[in-house]
């Protein structure tokens, strides 16, 4: 008895009714770049689950993808921005879809992101505290600020700048007692008076050794 062997019916390659074209990318930084691509339909109405980008640093090997939601195929320009890539780094990429009937990519496409741009380094050359006359009734409180600055007027970020009562401790208090600078490169000081009056005289110092010095004037009413 001879047994039939079933014959087993390859199934065709995936042909999609449309194009995908990789176009190059643009908007290139030292981390973010925006890939762009192009299809190209005669079908309008062409539904597809996703259309997006697939990306990575070796040619061939994608390690991440970005695929939005689109329900019809449209001809027409697409474009993606991707954030939180290296610096001087080469990324290969291509455009591809996600539809019911499987997947269809574009042609490959490469580009090089740019070199970081290295933080300025600002270093402490003046510094000013404002006002430099404050005036207070007692028992009233008032902010001075205090301002840490580059030679080129850049704001010298979390420099420690320290305050010190040289004299009128029984007039005045302060707080706090140090402070680093933020990124306008200003420290804020709180100068409460107390039932005392007449004058007091306050030193800040910076981390650096820069100093500046405030009168306060504690008047009965």
């Amino acid at each position: 008895m001879v047994i039939a062997t079933p014959v087993t019916t390859p199934t065709p390659p995936y042909s999609p009714p449309f194009t995908l074209i990789t176009d190059d990318a643009t908007n290139i930084t030292s981390d973010s770049a925006t890939l762009n691509g192009t299809i190209v339909s005669g079908d309008q109405s062409y539904i597809a689950h996703c259309v997006g980008f697939e990306y990575g640093t070796s040619s061939g090997l994608y390690t991440d993808s970005i695929c939005e939601g689109d329900g019809l195929m449209v001809s027409g320009k697409r474009s993606t921005r991707i954030s939180g890539l290296l610096p001087i780094t080469t990324y290969y990429y291509r455009m591809y879809t996600v539809e019911k009937l499987g997947s269809a990519y574009g042609n490959e496409k490469s580009f090089t992101t740019l070199a970081a741009t290295p933080t300025p380094v600002c270093e402490a050359d003046s510094v000013e505290a404002f006002p430099k006359t404050l005036r207070l009734t007692k028992e009233e409180s008032d902010n001075i600020t205090v301002t840490v600055a580059g030679s080129e007027g850049c704001p010298v970020v979390s420099e420690t700048v320290a305050a010190k009562i040289a004299s009128g401790k029984k007039r005045i208090s302060i707080s706090p007692q140090s402070a680093d600078t933020d990124t306008s490169g200003q420290a804020i000081f709180t100068i409460t008076a107390t039932k005392k009056a007449g004058n007091a005289r306050i030193k800040f110092e910076t981390a650096s050794g820069l100093k500046a010095a405030v009168i306060v004037k504690v008047r009965k009413e």
